[in-house]
């Protein structure tokens, strides 16, 4: 069964077990996915100034293999691709996947200012992944949305606790997804971001 929620880095890595993991960090940029130290890290990126595993347009030529990976993490750069490219991108990424493995993608969520701009080319609502779900699609992978929610913290809080107000009101706007799209979201602002945690079955 879906959820409606959000997560944070150590729930995150709670889904695991203590064995160590293949990651994949899609756009790490400055701020790579932190992870255990049994963990084996791979940071690809178009930006050669940061420090990167891999650089390249993973748009054009995806340098990974097929089920490489356990777990593949994409922050704030999905919205940032062209649609045809944003699809290609997913297909590569499903295929890098392992069997039972998990994506989780963060975008920002169309209420916020952040989610707005020339550089972004999708804009995401909490119903903005149901399509990677359906199988309908021929140019994406069908796959099992875990979860999806509203997250109302920043970059730095999504590795450590929140406070116990945000985490209510998280819980609050993730309660219906129609509701926080059309309404609740302007009520406090602007959503910040989009989470959602998909598996490969």
């Amino acid at each position: 069964m879906m959820q409606k929620r959000s997560w944070s880095h150590q729930q995150i890595l709670g889904l695991f077990p203590e064995k160590p993991i293949n990651i994949l960090d899609i756009g790490a940029g400055s701020f790579p996915f932190r992870k255990r130290e049994q963990d084996k890290i791979v940071t690809v990126d178009f930006d050669s100034a940061t420090d990167q595993t891999v650089v390249c347009d993973f748009t054009r030529d995806w340098p990974f293999s097929d089920e490489q990976f356990d777990f593949i993490y994409a922050s704030h750069v999905i919205e940032h691709l062209y649609p045809q490219d944003r699809d290609r991108v997913i297909m590569s990424i499903f295929r890098s996947l392992k069997r039972g493995g998990l994506l989780f993608i963060r975008v920002p969520h169309q209420s916020s200012i952040q989610g707005t701009g020339w550089e972004h080319y999708t804009l995401y609502g909490l119903n903005g992944f149901y399509s990677l779900t359906h199988g309908r699609n021929p140019y994406l992978p069908k796959m099992e949305l875990v979860s999806v929610g509203a997250w109302l913290s920043d970059v730095e809080s999504f590795y450590a606790r929140r406070p116990l107000l945000i985490r209510l009101i998280e819980r609050v706007l993730n309660k219906s997804h129609r509701l926080t799209d059309a309404l609740l979201c302007f009520l406090v602002g602007g959503v910040p971001e989009v989470q959602a945690l998909l598996r490969r079955s």
